[in-house]
């Protein structure tokens, strides 16, 4: 099945974004996560991140969304062999003994989908804008194992980028205060659309058209059994 995936873009001040940074709220949540210190595009960063932002001064908020009504009309047809991703693979690495249920495998191969395809846009977006930088969502999975936790440098240092969430951006302050949505989380089972949230900083006003046009089309993909 191809889901739709809806995008939404606001542009703000630097200012306006900068009322979500909680940095030592949002970095413990991070300290929780098997990511952190392991991963280059995840807290504990050697850089400081007010500093890493500082050249700009707009934000483009992008908001996905996408609709999960066919995927519980169609839940009996999922295969989890067709729903592999790193964020799963490197999750049951740290956590060995964990059984993940279908939810998360889906959960989790929806955010890596989009998430690669919204890091992909963002590189592009950047050679269109000029003195623009992404932030997409999420850690990056490029590598199977990221090479910081190896005392490796980066493979791919050109294409790093960090999330809004590792930079110190509290995302659901994000989400309620440019478009007026609460995030609801099911524990039991699939919430009513997958969310993610990401952003293009730039040091002038850009245009949003430009920015919707190129992400135009974007759809996430589920094979379904027999597919």
């Amino acid at each position: 099945m191809n889901l739709p995936v809806k995008i939404r873009v606001k542009q703000v001040k630097k200012e306006m974004l900068f009322e979500a940074y909680k940095h030592k709220e949002v970095l413990t949540y991070c300290q929780r996560c098997n990511n952190y210190g392991k991963n280059y595009s995840c807290p504990d960063f050697f850089f400081d991140t007010v500093a890493y932002l500082e050249p700009y001064k707009y934000a483009t908020i992008i908001l996905t969304e996408v609709d999960t009504q066919q995927i519980q009309m169609q839940w009996h047809q999922l295969d989890p062999n067709q729903l592999d991703s790193r964020v799963r693979s490197n999750y049951l690495m740290e956590e060995p003994d964990q059984k993940l249920d279908m939810k998360s495998i889906v959960s989790m191969y929806a955010f890596e989908n989009i998430k690669n395809q919204m890091a992909d846009q963002l590189l592009a977006l950047e050679t269109k804008i000029d003195d623009s930088v992404g932030l997409p969502p999420g850690s990056c999975t490029k590598c199977a194992t990221c090479r910081k936790s190896l005392g490796e440098p980066c493979r791919f240092p050109e294409t790093l980028r960090y999330s809004l969430e590792a930079l110190g951006f509290l995302v659901s302050g994000i989400y309620k205060q440019l478009f007026d949505l609460e995030l609801a989380w099911s524990k039991d089972e699939l919430p009513t659309s997958f969310c993610s949230c990401s952003a293009l900083m730039t040091k002038e006003k850009c245009d949003e058209i430009i920015i919707l046009e190129s992400l135009e089309g974007m759809v996430l993909r589920i094979n379904e059994v027999g597919v």
